[in-house]
């Protein structure tokens, strides 16, 4: 969700290993950049994720079409805070969710917020920082969709991308 931007290298990789991708985002011209980029595994989803209603409709609409999710990738904005709640209930067993967090969230509180499922693999992305000539600085588009990519093939419960904030 929103990868149209910060995560469009995690979504170009999905499709290259050979997954279909649907990318909900907000932003038509983001999405269609890079739906032209490899057009038969991406589909394009614009929806304004803030909206319940509409964000269910859309993955009902996704799920028809292109069968169930075998992955999720969210990074979802504070003002969406139903989202990913929405999102966990329209899953089946087996599926694979990585929760991509900002730097200062709080990975254990933001858990134990959410209603999960036994049956849903549940994954944080936890966005650091790197250290470069002894200066912080927030990581780079490439960094954070290498660290996502990094974090789905380990599958770890918490993975951390550059150094910790804390």
């Amino acid at each position: 969700m929103a990868a149209a931007g910060m995560l469009a290298g995690t979504v170009l990789w999905l499709a290259e290993v050979g997954y279909h991708v649907s990318i909900i985002g907000r932003d038509a011209e983001k999405m269609s950049r890079l739906t032209e980029q490899v057009s038969a595994r991406l589909s394009a989803v614009l929806v304004d994720y803030r909206d319940d209603l509409c964000l269910k409709e859309a993955m009902r609409r996704s799920i028809a079409i292109h069968g169930d999710f075998d992955l999720i990738v969210a990074w979802i904005h504070s003002d969406a805070a139903d989202a990913l709640p929405c999102v966990l209930s329209a899953l089946r067993r087996g599926t694979d969710v990585f929760h991509v967090l900002g730097s200062r969230a709080n990975s254990s509180g933001v858990r134990n917020r959410l209603t999960i499922t036994e049956d849903v693999c549940y994954h944080q992305v936890q966005l650091g920082y790197q250290v470069v000539k002894g200066q912080r600085r927030w990581l780079t588009y490439e960094e954070i969709a290498g660290g996502v990519v990094e974090a789905i093939q380990e599958k770890k419960p918490l993975y951390l991308v550059g150094n910790e904030t804390r």
